[in-house]
C-alpha cells in the first residue's frame, strides 16, 4: 500500500514538471490539474476545480465536442477549441485527450496556442495582401521553378496569355514562346543553370509571347532568382508591350510617310534613293526619277472642297503605285507634287514607258460623290548617270523637264536631254 502510494506522489510530480496543462478525469470530473494548468486557468489554486466537470472551462460554443463523450475525443490526435479563463478571458486551446489503463479515468493534455494562432492568421492576412496586390497589378508575375516549370502566376499573366485561373501551374516556360524562340531560351536557361552568364538575371529583354490561342505578342521580360531552401526559383515580371509597339510604328510611319496617302515622304525619299543610287554604282545600269506634277488639281479644291481634293489625292496615289513595280518607289513630296523612282533600268524607254502609263492612268476622271474629277500630270525624267552625276543633280534635272511639260501645253512627259524621240522609237 505505501509503495503504491509512493507511486501515485511521484506520478503526481512527474505531471507537475510539464509546461503544459495536465488534467485528470474520473466520471467527467476533475481530480487533478498541475500547476500550469492552474497558470492557464487563471486560478488561485488547483483546489477551486477539483470535482467541478472539465466542461466549465470550455467556451460554450466548443462544448458540443463534450457531448461526443470522452471515449470518441480520445481516438483523435489533437483537439482545437477555446478556453475561457477564470476571469472570463478566452485563448485558443489545444486538447489530448487519452484514456489511462485506469479505464475511468482520463489524461488531458492541453496548450495555450493563443500566439500561434495570431501568428498564422497574420501569416494569412499577409498572404492575402500580398495575393492582391499581385492580383491588382497591370504587370504579369510568375514563378518558375529550376526545372523551368511554371509554379505559379498572377491574374494579369493568366490574362495576358489568354489561360483560365490555375491552368499555368505546371507549363513549360517555353510554352509560352513561339517554337523559334523555344531553343534559344533552352540553351540560356541550361547555362545560367550551370553557372554561366550570370548577368541575365534583372535584366530587361524584349521578347515575343505565345497566347494559349496561338496568336503572340510583343512583352518585355525581367527575371529575377530567388532562394527557398535549397531550392531555386525565379521570379518573371512581364509586360505586354503591343500598344507602345503600335505606337512606336505608328511614329516611325508618320516620320516616313504621308499621313494623307500613306505613300513615303520626302524624308523616306532621300534614303531609297541614296540606296538605289549605291546598288546602281555597284552594279551598274540606270536608274530615272520622274517629276510628276498634277494639272487641273487647284480648281478642285476651289469647287468642290479640301474633302474632294483629298479623295483625288488618295486616287491619284493609288494609280501612281499600279504602274510601277513593287521594287521601285512612288513618294508624295507636296501638296500635288509626286516623285516616281524607277530603279535598275538598262535604257531611258523603260523610265519612258512608266511616264506614258501614268499619264494614260491619270487622264482618267475620278469619281468623287457624282462629280467628275479630272485631272492630268506634267511629268519631268531625268536619268541617272546620264542626267547627272549625284542625286541632287538628277532631280534638279527631273524638276526642269517638268516645267518644260507645264510651259508645252501639260498633260504629258519629257526627257531632261536627249530622249524626246516617240516611244515606239525607242523599242528594238
Amino acid at each position: 500500500m505505501a509503495a503504491r502510494t509512493a507511486t501515485v506522489v511521484l506520478d503526481r510530480e512527474l505531471l507537475e514538471l510539464a509546461s503544459s496543462l495536465v488534467c485528470l478525469l474520473r466520471d467527467n470530473q476533475i481530480i487533478f490539474l498541475n500547476n500550469a494548468g492552474v497558470r492557464m486557468l487563471g486560478l488561485a489554486a488547483a483546489e477551486e476545480v477539483i470535482g467541478c466537470p472539465f466542461e466549465e472551462w470550455v467556451v460554450d460554443d466548443y462544448r458540443f465536442l463534450m457531448e461526443a463523450g470522452w471515449d470518441l475525443l480520445a481516438e483523435e490526435d489533437f483537439l482545437p477549441l477555446k478556453l475561457s479563463r477564470a476571469d472570463g478571458t478566452v485563448f485558443e486551446a489545444e486538447l489530448r485527450v487519452r484514456r489511462t489503463p485506469t479505464d475511468d479515468t482520463y489524461f488531458i493534455e492541453g496548450r495555450d496556442i493563443s500566439k500561434f494562432v495570431k501568428s498564422a492568421e497574420a501569416l494569412r492576412e499577409r498572404e492575402e495582401r500580398l495575393q492582391g496586390i499581385l492580383a491588382s497589378v497591370a504587370e504579369g508575375i510568375v514563378t518558375i521553378n529550376d526545372s523551368g516549370k511554371v509554379e505559379s502566376a498572377n491574374p494579369a499573366a493568366e490574362h495576358m496569355f489568354c489561360y483560365k485561373r490555375g491552368q499555368m501551374a505546371g507549363i513549360d516556360l517555353g510554352d509560352l514562346m513561339p517554337d523559334d524562340m523555344r531553343d534559344r531560351h533552352q540553351r540560356f536557361f541550361d547555362a545560367y543553370m550551370a553557372g554561366l552568364f550570370p548577368t541575365l538575371m534583372g535584366r530587361l529583354v524584349e521578347g515575343v509571347g505565345l497566347r494559349l490561342d496561338g496568336s503572340t505578342f510583343p512583352m518585355e521580360i525581367s527575371v529575377s532568382e530567388l532562394r527557398h531552401g535549397k531550392q531555386r526559383l525565379f521570379t518573371a515580371i512581364l509586360r505586354d508591350i503591343s500598344e507602345r509597339k503600335e505606337n512606336e510604328d505608328r511614329i516611325r510611319r508618320l516620320a516616313h510617310h504621308d499621313s494623307l496617302t500613306g505613300l513615303p515622304n520626302r524624308n523616306l525619299l532621300n534614303d531609297r534613293m541614296n540606296h538605289a543610287l549605291a546598288r546602281v554604282k555597284r552594279h551598274g545600269g540606270r536608274m530615272a526619277v520622274l517629276y510628276v506634277d498634277l494639272d487641273k488639281f487647284k480648281p478642285i479644291n476651289d469647287t468642290l472642297g479640301h474633302e474632294a481634293g483629298d479623295h483625288v489625292l488618295r486616287e491619284v496615289s493609288r494609280r501612281l503605285a499600279a504602274c510601277v513595280r513593287s521594287s521601285d518607289t512612288v513618294a508624295r513630296v507636296g501638296g500635288d507634287e509626286f516623285v516616281v523612282v524607277v530603279e535598275e533600268i538598262q535604257r531611258p524607254v523603260e523610265a519612258a514607258l512608266v511616264a506614258r502609263k501614268i499619264v494614260d492612268s491619270l487622264s482618267k476622271a475620278v469619281d468623287y460623290q457624282g462629280h467628275a474629277c479630272q485631272v492630268g500630270a506634267s511629268i519631268g525624267v531625268a536619268v541617272f548617270p546620264d542626267d547627272g552625276n549625284s542625286m541632287e543633280e538628277v532631280c534638279k534635272a527631273a524638276d526642269v523637264a517638268m516645267y518644260r511639260v507645264k510651259h508645252a501645253g501639260r498633260n504629258g512627259f519629257c526627257f531632261f536631254a536627249g530622249y524626246n524621240q516617240p516611244i515606239e522609237e525607242y523599242k528594238e
